[in-house]
């Protein structure tokens, strides 16, 4: 068989939000990397938002592509994708019938796809395209999402702010219904759904490495079944300045000339994610909390109150004057995390844990081609 025969060939379809986008394009630029053809299927204002990168993969000989979609309203339907601040829950339908469209011309070994398109597993199956699902949260999430589903512990508490341990993990976990996502606490199925899915699923692409979460990559494999490759992190495979500049969102110079200005490791950096919800006042407190603390921070915003238990100031207060503070506690956390960051280095480094995972996925896809 020749190399061009013996040459995986990846798809990749990520979420239009940027927080599932940006990962997953580094994941593409990561397999191709290693010598897969990796081809990126996007709306055509997202395209916009990596084009760069690629353009300079593909002049340094990687194989790695953009296909655009063509939809029928010119991306409208999917608003609002083109700044990347779709959330999770965006209605994507739009793009089955011309990804369906291109995946009957164009037969991959594989697809790498986001969950959140909803309907693209049905679509991958009747098509008999290989398909693996894309994690960018870790090992642990997934862990404790499927003990959630088959035991159900927050169904057997008293209130939505009574504690309960999270059943047969590797670690003791502690939660309250109040801080469980509305996907796993709602009776739609949503979650055995998922859970479906991933179980019909050749294996799952996770954007985490062994060190990090090492009991957890164990669990997962090993006692619930999973097949996962980790890769990550994949942020790393942008190794020049120019790359690290252009991910995401166009950088604001009024905060890098205020960060500039500042001692390095004396800022904080806050962000509850997309979809945070808290009680009404929430914010305030927090508010007041970082502005007491003296400490210089960023905090990235996005609103949404529900009716919840408040986290008082002084409370809030206490913890960023803890994490930023020169404590031994503080101390040890910072070691730890500088300790974790060479391991991530050296875990997609060629020989590292992620590097060779990756290639033992490229080399299962050559595998089954050759059968």
């Amino acid at each position: 068989m020749d190399s061009k025969t013996r040459t995986v060939e990846m798809f990749f379809f990520p979420f239009v939000g940027g927080g599932h986008q940006i990962p997953m394009v580094d994941i593409a630029r990561l397999f191709a990397s290693h010598g897969a053809k990796s081809t990126i299927i996007v709306t055509p204002t997202n395209a916009l938002n990596f084009q760069n990168s690629i353009l300079r993969d593909q002049n340094s000989g990687r194989p790695i592509s953009i296909h655009a979609l063509q939809l029928p309203d010119a991306d409208g339907a999917v608003s609002p994708e083109s700044d990347m601040s779709a959330t999770p829950f965006t209605d994507t339908a739009v793009l089955q019938e011309p990804l369906k469209l291109f995946l009957i011309e164009h037969k991959p070994d594989c697809i790498v796809f986001d969950m959140f398109h909803r309907g693209a597993a049905e679509l991958f199956d009747e098509l008999g395209i290989r398909r693996i699902i894309f994690n960018g949260s870790g090992c642990l999430p997934g862990c404790v999402a499927e003990s959630l589903r088959k035991y159900e512990p927050h169904e057997k508490v008293g209130s939505d702010y009574e504690p309960f341990v999270v059943p047969g993990l590797p670690d003791r976990i502690e939660l309250t219904r109040s801080q469980l996502p509305d996907f796993v606490k709602d009776k739609s199925g949503r979650l055995d759904k998922m859970a479906k899915d991933e179980e019909k699923s050749f294996g799952s692409v996770v954007n985490s490495f062994y060190d990090l979460e090492p009991a957890f990559a164990d669990f997962s494999r090993k006692e619930m079944g999973k097949k996962a490759w980790l890769v990550g992190p994949a942020s790393l495979c942008n190794t020049n300045i120019t790359d690290k500049a252009e991910r995401g969102k166009q950088a604001d110079q009024s905060c890098l000339g205020w960060l500039d200005k500042k001692e390095p490791n004396s800022v904080l950096y806050i962000s509850f994610g997309s979809k945070p919800s808290f009680a009404p006042g929430q914010f305030v407190e927090i508010a007041h909390a970082l502005e007491a603390s003296n400490h210089s921070f960023i905090w990235w915003m996005s609103i949404k109150s529900e009716k919840k238990a408040l986290i008082v100031r002084e409370k809030v207060e206490v913890a960023v004057k803890r994490l930023m503070g020169g404590g031994d506690e503080v101390v040890e956390m910072r070691k730890r995390a500088r300790e974790l960051a060479e391991k991530a280095k050296k875990a997609v480094q060629v020989g590292g844990s992620s590097y060779m995972d990756a290639d033992a996925l490229i080399e299962e896809l050559k595998s089954l081609k050759e059968k």
